[in-house]
């Protein structure tokens, strides 16, 4: 680990060392991992604390910045690219297992970075196969809270076949990977224009539930719940890159469908969707939060909490404030989810992170930023502004109550 700033020698006793190393290759793990900036924060100034650190963190997206100020008026200073960023719980929920034992001390401070490294390695929990499943699954299910029935859902199924079969080539393409959202939502559009009639399914909704893994819901909430914290740059940089990702599935879609209704002869059409059964929301729910566990990569252990996460804030709209007003009831639903988030840190101590995130699945505004930058591609400004402050309202909404959830009820975890 080359210092930038060099300290006097011997200014740093040999556990500081092992310390800032241990710190480091922990903040580099979790950032890689779907830690917000603010959790980042507050688990490496609390690791710093521990060890006699005074530290001071910076943190992007893609970049951490570490300084210590050490004896003797020496300082140290590392700038800490981040790459490969990938949602990964079981990993999450392991770094920071490792992190209370370390702490504890039933891990050696000295062994800590050589553990961080072997969490890195790990292979993922769930085979190939059974992620092809998920992404499969997920999208026929989503396919029902887009107001499809069972026509849509088969073709979402097959939408989401294919997104999850050329997901599985990323290892082996660089350039496949950096395009991916694109090149996804162009195959799945051609995918679901080749099928739609045949099925007699809408192809808007089987695309937008084939596309729902891909939209950035998630990631517009995080970044507002950043800029809510005061981490300004890291906030503005998550929203900047979840309207870029927004932008490139568009890209995606209208080139699928200008390729296919001018070369292939394969028209939109103007079927009409025919909602589902009642059965089709909840059963829906359950295979989605299966699949999004899956796709999350979610311990085995965890896939029940991951499932009952998503069904509680459809109950809540099941049992009322559905019928309250979109901000009132999105808020109240994300104070829901963040509360059994912090219970499940509390009483099994892992990251709330593992089970809040897919606990936000039907609250979260992607879909509706996704809807609102179509329609302003479409050339129908209004509509796309007024959908578009919709999102911002829920963003708002759901980030004020997951806030609210933290004062009351306390994950004791800074994860």
């Amino acid at each position: 680990m080359p210092p930038t700033t060099e300290t006097a020698a011997g200014a740093l006793d040999p556990r500081q060392e092992q310390a800032i190393r241990f710190v480091e290759k922990l903040g580099g793990a979790l950032q890689r991992y779907g830690t917000p900036s603010n959790r980042l924060d507050d688990v490496l100034q609390l690791l710093s604390s521990i060890y006699n650190l005074k530290g001071h963190f910076f943190s992007t997206p893609s970049a951490i910045f570490y300084s210590y100020d050490l004896p003797q008026e020496q300082s140290h200073a590392r700038l800490q690219r981040v790459y490969d960023h990938d949602l990964d719980l079981d990993k999450l929920a392991r770094l920071d297992q490792l992190f209370n034992k370390v702490v504890d001390g039933k891990v050696p401070l000295a062994d800590g970075p050589y553990e961080v490294e072997a969490i890195v390695q790990r292979k993922p929990p769930y085979p190939k196969a059974l992620t092809l499943a998920a992404f499969t699954l997920t999208s026929a299910s989503a396919a029902a809270f887009f107001g499809g029935g069972i026509p849509e859902s088969q073709l979402a199924a097959a939408g989401g076949f294919s997104l999850g079969l050329l997901y599985l080539l990323l290892p082996f393409s660089r350039q496949l990977a950096r395009l991916f959202e694109p090149a996804g939502a162009f195959v799945v559009t051609l995918v679901i224009l080749l099928f739609a009639k045949v099925l007699g399914a809408s192809s808007d909704i089987a695309t937008l539930a084939s596309l729902v893994v891909l939209v950035p819901g998630f990631s517009l909430t995080i970044g507002a719940t950043e800029l809510a914290l005061k981490h300004q740059v890291s906030g503005v940089g998550r929203l900047a890159g979840a309207m870029v990702t927004l932008m490139m599935l568009i890209l995606g879609v209208f080139a699928a469908r200008e390729i296919g209704g001018h070369y292939l002869g394969l028209g939109m059409g103007s079927i009409e969707a025919v909602p589902g059964p009642t059965w089709m929301a909840p059963v829906g729910l359950v295979i989605a939060g299966l699949g999004l566990g899956i796709l999350f990569k979610a311990a085995p252990r965890d896939l029940p909490w991951v499932i009952a996460a998503v069904l509680l804030p459809y109950a809540a709209f099941e049992a009322g404030i559905g019928d309250l007003s979109r901000v009132l009831s999105v808020f109240l639903g994300g104070l829901i989810a963040g509360c059994f988030g912090n219970v499940f840190a509390r009483v099994l101590d892992r990251p709330s992170m593992v089970v809040r995130l897919p606990g936000i699945l039907i609250l979260v505004p992607g879909v509706t930023g996704f809807l609102s930058l179509s329609e302003l591609a479409e050339g129908d400004a209004i509509e796309g502004i007024q959908t578009m402050f919709t999102v911002f309202q829920t963003a708002t909404a759901l980030v004020a109550g997951l806030l609210v959830s933290n004062a009351v009820i306390s994950p004791r975890k800074v994860l």
